[in-house]
């Protein structure tokens, strides 16, 4: 089953490794990021704090009816219409008396009832603890569909999966803008981040196999770029409609998606999926069409498809004939359901073997570790000076830097040193950044301090995420990978779900975020060191090509040793 690893890195080769065809495939797919990180993070400008105070009734009298007290009177009373109650003062015999109320008659905003979804639907006060929901829910909705959907993926083909997830995205997106209740804004939230992963997930398979194995590096590279593009258009987009209605900024942010009607007739199936699934005259049309706008001859790059499918032909009826010979009747029959059982490998066989086992776990972690980080720290951006657009714009820039080095470091040190390096120096960035804004509280240095180093952190966490989307995807074979990619992105949601509450517990105990970051980036950095490393190797097809990696790290290892003084 390694021959169909050769295979797909054998053809793409063919057409040239990064030639026309594939980095147009390649753009037509990414294009639709800005589809994915605007739902993603819009909530963030649509559900904007408005400055509000308590409303004041028609007839200011009528505050004094409410009032039950009847020393208070308007003669003798001022009344104070704040953020969240509305005070009355009576001077009363010399005595000042005080009595609250909540904002019974609602609430008056600064720059208008519809500029923001919590103004409009007058989630602050008492209801401010709902606001948090509508980010939770959406990464709950993140979470389902990452282990829900890679099956559809890895079993019906990466390119259905895709249109229809962008499809339904449009949908509701167009669904939220116009939502009447909280209650239908919040429902519509958990599906659209359902749908959200489908496009996200595929994305992010479709363009690791887009390449041969020695140019992965350029998918995470432009993947990077392209998304803090994405990101950073939210703030520029929300900027320019700062006097607009939230429903109509959420009409714009789902206007990019209809875009998906032009994927569907420029989006192909990934050539990778369609020859480990052996779909013969799909592929074939396909080089086709990949032949000529990459300007290679389309009977040179068939053969070469051809005649590495003759040769797994022979194997395979090399294989079956030894199965046949060394066992007949129902051992015979056993063993073959076996051997195909192989390629096709469930979650369950993955998990009996514990090396692979431990990749899986230690995988699940690191995605968790770079989500709460990443988006502990974008929460937790009130604290820098500026504009909240800008700030934004600053930490969505941050990816590029980080993305750069990313690039230059993966085939030079590989996937484990580029993560681990990256991980050591967000996690020992984020705890001086604690260290500071502890030793230094009340200081005119710690406030600079702690920015700078919350800037590396953020470098080294975006980087390190960035290593992790290129080496998740190499640590399984194709029919598991979307699937692995999937259980990992799920779990990153748990961090995603946790981000929120840091600016809460930096309330409670100020250290505690940077602290749980920190530590967390450098745990990441030591278990690294149990992955196998995929650098310059082609995407495995079957678990034991995992297997087999881990293999020749133990004997390389051992010789290490043997050969040391």
């Amino acid at each position: 089953m390694a021959d169909k690893a050769s295979s797909v890195d054998q053809v793409l080769d063919a057409l040239g490794g990064t030639g026309r065809y594939q980095l147009f495939q390649y753009f037509v797919c990414m294009f639709s990021a800005l589809s994915a990180s605007f739902q993603l993070l819009n909530i963030v400008f649509v559900g904007r704090y408005v400055a509000h105070t308590c409303k004041p009734p028609a007839n200011t009298s009528d505050i004094y009816h409410v009032i039950d007290n009847e020393l208070f009177q308007a003669n003798n009373s001022k009344i104070y219409f704040e953020k969240c109650n509305i005070r009355v003062e009576a001077n009363i015999s010399g005595d000042i008396s005080t009595s609250n109320l909540s904002c019974i008659y609602g609430y008056e905003y600064v720059e208008g009832k519809d500029t923001s979804l919590m103004s409009d639907m007058d989630i602050v006060c008492d209801r401010a603890h709902l606001r948090g929901f509508a980010q939770t829910l959406l990464i709950i909705g993140q979470g389902i569909g990452a282990f829900v959907l890679p099956p559809f993926s890895d079993r019906f083909g990466r390119r259905p999966v895709h249109l229809f997830s962008h499809l339904c995205l449009l949908g509701l997106g167009l669904g939220v803008a116009f939502a009447p209740t909280y209650t239908v804004f919040l429902v519509l939230r958990v599906f659209l981040g359902f749908v959200q992963q489908g496009i996200v997930l595929t994305n992010m398979t479709i363009t690791i196999e887009v390449f041969p194995s020695r140019h992965r590096k350029l998918s995470c590279l432009f993947t990077s770029i392209i998304w803090t593009f994405a990101t950073a258009s939210i703030a520029l987009i929300a900027y320019l409609m700062q006097t607009y209605s939230w429903r109509t900024i959420q009409l714009v942010y789902c206007s990019v998606s209809l875009y998906v009607f032009v994927q569907y007739f420029l989006l192909d199936e990934s050539l990778s999926w369609l020859i480990t699934n052996n779909k013969t005259n799909q592929v074939t049309k396909n080089l086709k069409k990949a032949a000529r706008i990459s300007g290679k001859d389309y009977q040179t790059v068939l053969n070469v498809y051809k005649n590495i499918q003759k040769q797994q032909e022979s194997e395979n009826s090399l294989t079956q004939s030894l199965i046949g010979s060394k066992d007949q009747g129902l051992n015979g029959k056993k063993t073959t359901l076996k051997e195909k059982d192989k390629t096709k490998p469930s979650f369950l066989d993955l998990m009996k073997r514990k090396r692979l086992a431990a990749n899986v776990f230690v995988l699940w972690f690191v995605w968790i570790t770079d989500s709460l980080t990443v988006f502990g720290l974008f929460m937790m951006s009130y604290s820098l000076a500026g504009s909240p657009h800008f700030n934004f714009v600053l930490y969505s820039l941050l990816e590029v830097p980080s993305v750069l080095v990313l690039y230059f470091m993966v085939d030079r040190y590989g996937r484990k040193k580029t993560s681990m390096t990256l991980h050591g120096t967000a996690g020992i960035a984020l705890l001086a950044a604690t260290v500071c804004k502890s030793v230094g509280k009340g200081s005119s240095w710690s406030p600079i301090a702690v920015t700078i180093f919350s800037f590396i952190g953020m470098f080294g966490a975006s980087g390190a995420w960035g290593t992790s989307c290129l080496f998740t995807p190499e640590m399984f074979p194709t029919n598991m990978r979307n699937f692995g990619l999937g259980t990992s992105s799920a779990c990153s949601r748990l961090g995603g779900m946790l981000a929120p509450f840091s600016s809460l517990l930096a309330g409670y105990v100020e250290w505690a975020p940077g602290t749980i970051f920190g530590v967390c980036c450098l745990l990441a950095a030591v278990l690294v060191n149990v992955l196998p490393e995929t650098m310059g190797r082609e995407l495995p097809q079957t678990l034991d090509d995992v297997e087999a990696w881990h293999k020749k790290t133990d004997a390389k290892t051992a010789k290490d040793m043997d050969n040391s003084p």
